[in-house]
């Protein structure tokens, strides 16, 4: 009952405290929401959460930890004591935040009792951890599961007042964003360009926020990519910012290519860029980055550690970028980001408007520019006051230092007017066009205005390239002026104050150019009409030249030209069909015959120019009028003046040339034809010498080309055994001029550049210096040459001396082609007296009409009584009998008995030529030898085949015995048997062997592979395959071998088959012992010797013993063939490199002996 009692008070006195301690807990929330329900922003709420959780619970430090969303960076706010708040921004990854990012992280209180207390719990919205909320107390064990579940009800009261101070702040925030961007919008609304939309942005923008730079940049396309220019504001110096590609930067790129703001807050580029030695006023690249370095000369330089880029959009393209700058960390947040993005849409209206304004005034200025500048032109009577008044109105308007007005007056010359600004203009030239290289490079490259002109290297060589390149300018441009789509003239502004030429100002160039166009062809116009009323006249006086002599022609040409052109000199020359000068005359001064020299066609091998060549030389100016007639140029008018500038012919002179070219082309046709006639008789003389008799032939030649050019002095000389050699009409020879390479001589001769070495070929012949040379050829090699002077009429004298040529390079062919015939005929009696072959010529009749010596050789009768006789006799006289079986080819077989002999007779018909029978050509050839050849070869192979089916039979039947008797045959039965056919396997795959390695050595197709081999070994491998074949025989073979004895080097399968060989031989022919023995003959050589002591061989056969038809064994069902020594000399000849030779054989045996390589040790 006590109990029961005592457990009632107990339970009543837990509710009751229980029920205090919630009524604590709860006015303990009410004062945390209290102290909290004024505050503004996280550091009021952390501040008055400090102050009443102090009163309520042992805290000596409070910590807040907040996630932001979605960066990787936490805000840490920490107060302690009595302290101030601190707040800062740290990473997730910081260690100061690692119990926080755990407790976030498990979603869950965590505490720590020892060695002092600590107690986190986690801040959630909506059931997600978004922070972690700490206490700590320097007492061990001051908290307890009951404090942590207070701690979370307060953190839920905590969060709903972050979020409340948040909805505050972003309200407040978006407040001060917009009150920004609407002063911003309002002073941009009256800014007219852009340096006042960056000093608007400024002000606007530093009145609000704290920042240690401002960049506003516009973006240009430029070749290689875009590029950023603009202004930059950094500690209170306003300035422009030098272009820089985009390709280079960092952050700013990637805003540009994304059109996404770029956030910086700490700049990884910042201490790299500040432990480099930054220049200011330029551009600083370093990688992903670029830094341009400014503000005043006393400040350190410092690069921003935060930024942002926003970039400025029109339509969909972005046409700016705007960027915040600071030398602080984290000094940027979104609320930055957004406040630039709501500005970049007033700057991209207020930029758009700054464009068009500046565009609108700057097309305003042009035209008012162009209006008084055609006010000027139209005024201007020369090209002077012209060059004024565009010089005084443009030169205003580009702002530019000088320029130039250059044009190609009416003589063809460059001509202009140069001024600086604000001077008189000066004149330039005229010079010629070759002389202005910098204005023909302009009218060369076509007709748009050129922007930014480099001078080449030729350019100050002229007086306008000299006065623009020589005064180092910072910008040219050219514009043309055309008539008629050609660029005859043009304007050249400068500038060389550092200062460049904008696209308004060549589009001012580019309009006005027509303007000033008109005004030079009007100048000019007047010049063109006072040419036209003598040109008639002249041509009339040359119509009546047609049918005169070529000089006369020549030289009326010369006096016309003379007045037409109004020169001080005047010649004309008269060209051939090859190019050469045949008439010259001329007028007037006589330094007008230098004109063709000057103008580089003096030589025969001159380039036809296609229209008036001009040029200055010596104080004259000169041209040259080609006169064509077709396609073929048949004269030349050369001028000179006494003045070094005159105009170019014009098209009267043009048109006189053509005409002057119809008076040329028909003299010369007359000309021509009695040239002809002198050719056709001295080609018909040619035709009449004989090329049996070549010294009188090359005699009548040389007598023919001296009279048929006797008026140019006509030479033959002709290669005779390496030199040209002069032929004289009475048959003298004289003089002689040695050439090494004649081959040589002709290539330099009839090249285009071979001019200098003919004319020292005929200094060195000892022609005058006014001759020609035409080799003469045959077969295209140097035969000699023909040698004349020009005279009057020099191209039918040229003609003339080619037909001669030709006619002699034909005789010298025929000359050639008997002394060919008359050597072959030699050539062809000595091959037929030297030919291993008979060779027999019939006639029609069958009878013969030659024998060479090779006839008599086969049939042992005299060649020279056999013409005139039929072959059968020859065959009866000889004792030749024809074989039965003649070749299918239709070869006849010849055969004689004394001596043996075979004879082998082939018929050839000869076709006859036109109007001649036919013949026959029969070949005799002595056979005898390879019959005899054949006939060994073919007995050798029937012998193979007997061998081979000898012991393959034996073979056979042996098997076949045994698998008949199989049960009935005793296993010593069966041995023998086996043994049987074992020992005829054995002589078969020997006798193969054998044969290959006899072809392998035969035909030299193999390459031995010596290695060391012992003898005793190898005696002892070779006594054992002979015991299967001689048994107990082999106990006679006694091996005798010094102790010292070298190891041979040498093929051991080749050494086995020489000693089973030379042992197998001596086991077969004798009864009694076999002795072996070796020693070392000389150092690198060992000798072996095989004696028996059997009856010796035949006197006869020691000659033939190793030849392969040498004796066979004595049982051919034993497998011999007579081809073991064969064998043995090929092994050791061609395998060794040694000999093998009988040594002796007599009645008391044989003894064979052979050398082989020794392997010596060094």
């Amino acid at each position: 009952d006590v109990h029961g009692r005592l457990g009632i008070l107990l339970a009543n006195a837990s509710l009751n405290e229980l029920t205090r301690n919630q009524a604590r807990r709860l006015q303990a929330l009410n004062g945390v929401a209290r102290a909290m329900t004024s505050s503004l922003d996280e550091g009021t709420v952390m501040t008055g959460l400090y102050g009443t959780l102090r009163e309520l619970l042992p805290v000596d430090s409070l910590e807040m930890v907040t996630l932001q969303d979605p960066t990787d960076r936490v805000r840490h706010l920490h107060i302690e004591g009595d302290g101030v708040l601190s707040s800062r921004w740290l990473s997730t990854r910081s260690p100061l935040v690692s119990t926080a990012r755990n407790v976030v992280a498990g979603n869950k209180p965590l505490i720590t009792h020892d060695p002092h207390s600590s107690l986190w719990v986690p801040l959630k919205e909506g059931g997600v951890a978004r922070g972690a909320l700490g206490i700590k107390c320097s007492r061990p064990y001051a908290y307890e599961d009951s404090t942590a579940a207070f701690l979370e009800l307060v953190c839920d009261e905590v969060a709903l007042a972050l979020r409340n101070a948040r909805s505050y702040e972003a309200i407040e925030a978006q407040r001060r964003r917009l009150e920004v961007v609407n002063s911003v919008g309002r002073r941009l609304a009256s800014s007219l360009d852009k340096w006042s939309i960056m000093r608007t942005l400024r002000e606007e923008l530093s009145a609000t926020l704290n920042f240690d730079g401002f960049i506003l940049a516009t973006i240009t396309q430029a070749g290689d990519g875009p590029v950023a220019e603009g202004y930059q504001y950094v500690a209170g110096v306003e300035e422009v910012v030098p272009p820089v590609a985009l390709a280079v930067t960092g952050p700013s790129r990637e805003a540009y290519e994304t059109g996404k703001p770029v956030l910086v807050r700490d700049s990884p580029w910042a201490r790299t860029f500040e432990g480099k030695d930054l220049e200011r006023e330029v551009w600083t690249v370093g990688q992903g980055a670029a830094v341009f370095v400014s503000g005043p000369p006393s400040d350190r330089r410092r690069v921003s550690r935060s930024f942002v880029w926003v970039p400025v959009l029109s339509g969909e393209r972005i046409t700016a970028m705007l960027s915040l700058q600071s030398y602080s960390e984290s000094a940027f947040d979104d609320w930055h980001v957004k406040l630039l993005q709501d500005v970049a849409a007033h700057v991209s209206l207020a930029l758009a408007n700054a464009d068009h304004f500046s565009q609108a005034q700057t097309e305003r200025a042009r035209l008012e520019a162009l209006h008084l500048l055609e006010l000027g032109v139209a005024g201007a009577s020369d090209e002077r006051q012209l060059a004024e008044a565009v010089f005084s109105v443009a030169g205003d308007y580009l702002d530019s230092t000088h320029m130039v007005l250059a044009y190609v007056d009416v003589a063809g010359l460059v001509s202009g007017f140069a001024a600086e600004r604000g001077q008189p203009p000066t004149a330039v030239g005229p010079v010629l066009i070759d002389n202005a290289p910098f204005f023909r490079r302009m009218i060369e490259g076509g007709h748009a205005v050129l922007d930014g002109l480099t001078p080449a290297p030729s350019d100050l060589e002229g007086p306008i390239g000299s006065y623009l390149f020589s005064r180092s300018p910072s910008h040219v441009v050219w514009a043309p002026i055309t008539q008629d789509d050609r660029v005859v003239a043009g304007v050249v502004a400068m500038r060389n104050d550092g200062g460049r030429f904008q696209a308004t100002h060549l589009k001012l160039l580019e309009a006005a150019m027509p303007v000033v166009g008109i005004a030079l062809r009007t100048m000019r116009l007047h010049h063109a009409n006072e040419l036209a009323l003598a040109q008639s006249v002249r041509i009339q006086e040359l119509a009546a030249l047609a049918g005169h002599e070529l000089m006369s022609v020549v030289a009326n040409i010369a006096d016309q030209a003379r007045t037409m052109l109004e020169c001080a000199g005047a010649v004309c020359w008269a060209f051939d069909t090859e190019g050469r000068v045949t008439a010259t005359r001329g007028s007037g001064d006589a330094a007008a015959e230098e004109v063709l020299g000057w103008a580089g066609l003096n030589s025969d091998d001159r380039v036809a120019p296609a229209g008036i060549v001009s040029g200055t030389a010596h104080d004259y100016a000169w041209n040259l009028v080609p006169l064509w007639y077709g396609d073929r140029l048949v004269g030349a008018i050369g001028a000179v003046h006494a003045s070094t500038l005159v105009a170019e012919p014009s098209a009267a002179a043009l048109d006189f040339a053509r005409h002057a070219a119809v008076a040329i082309e028909n003299a010369r046709l007359v000309a021509e034809t009695r040239g002809r006639i002198r050719t056709l008789e001295a080609v018909a003389a040619f035709t009449e010498l004989t090329p049996t008799e070549p010294d009188r032939a090359r005699s009548e030649m040389a007598r023919l080309v001296s009279r048929a050019l006797a008026g140019s002095q006509g030479e033959l000389w002709l290669l005779e055994d390496g030199e040209l050699v002069r032929r004289s009409d009475n048959g003298e020879v004289a003089p002689r001029v040695p050439v090494s390479d004649s081959a040589q001589l002709l290539r330099a001769l009839m090249s285009t550049a071979g001019g200098r070495r003919l004319r020292a070929l005929l200094d060195l012949l000892g022609a005058p210096p006014d001759a020609f040379a035409i080799p003469i050829q045959v077969e295209g090699r140097l035969a000699g040459l023909l040698v004349a002077r020009i005279t009057v009429g020099g191209a039918e004298t040229r003609r003339l001396a080619a037909v001669l040529a030709g006619q002699a390079a034909v005789l010298l062919g025929q000359l050639e082609l008997v002394d060919a015939l008359d050597r072959e005929r030699r050539m062809m009696n000595a091959i037929l007296r030297h030919s291993p072959v008979g060779v027999m010529l019939e006639d029609a009749a069958g009878r013969i009409v030659y024998a060479n010596p090779e006839i008599e050789s086969i049939y042992s009768l005299q060649a020279s009584e056999m013409p005139g006789r039929k072959p059968d006799e020859i065959y009866a006289a000889a004792g030749a009998i024809q074989a039965e079986d003649a070749d299918s080819d239709g070869t006849l077989e010849l055969r004689m008995r004394e001596p043996d002999r075979t004879v082998h007779v082939r018929r050839v018909v000869i076709p006859g030529l036109e109007g001649e029978p036919a013949g026959v050509l029969t070949l005799h050839e002595d056979v005898t030898v390879q019959r005899q050849a054949l006939e060994a070869k073919d007995l050798m192979l029937r012998a193979i085949g007997h061998e081979v089916r000898s012991p393959a039979a034996a073979m056979k039947n042996t098997l076949a015995g045994i698998m008949q008797w199989d049960e009935t045959i005793d296993s010593t039965g069966r041995r023998t048997l086996l043994q049987e056919a074992y020992e005829s396997s054995d002589r078969l795959l020997s006798l193969v062997e054998s044969q290959l390695i006899i072809a392998k050595l035969e035909t030299r197709h193999f390459e031995p592979t010596p290695e060391p081999v012992d003898l005793s070994s190898a005696l002892t491998g070779v006594i054992a395959v002979l015991h299967h074949r001689y048994a107990e025989r082999t106990l006679a073979v006694q091996v005798n071998l010094p102790d010292n004895l070298p190891s041979a080097f040498c093929e051991p399968a080749h050494l086995a088959q020489v000693l089973t060989n030379l042992v197998g031989n001596a086991l077969e022919y004798t009864t009694g012992s076999v002795q072996v023995e070796a020693r070392q003959v000389q150092r690198g050589w060992l000798e072996v010797s095989v004696a028996d002591n059997g009856v010796g061989l035949p006197a006869a056969t020691l000659e033939t013993v190793f030849e392969k038809t040498g004796p066979a064994g004595r049982s051919r069902s034993q497998g011999g063939l007579g081809l073991g020594l064969y064998l043995c000399r090929l092994v050791v000849e061609r395998s060794f490199g040694g000999r093998v030779w009988v040594a002796a054989s007599d009645r008391r045996g044989t003894t064979f002996r052979f050398t082989v390589p020794a392997r010596i040790r060094t």
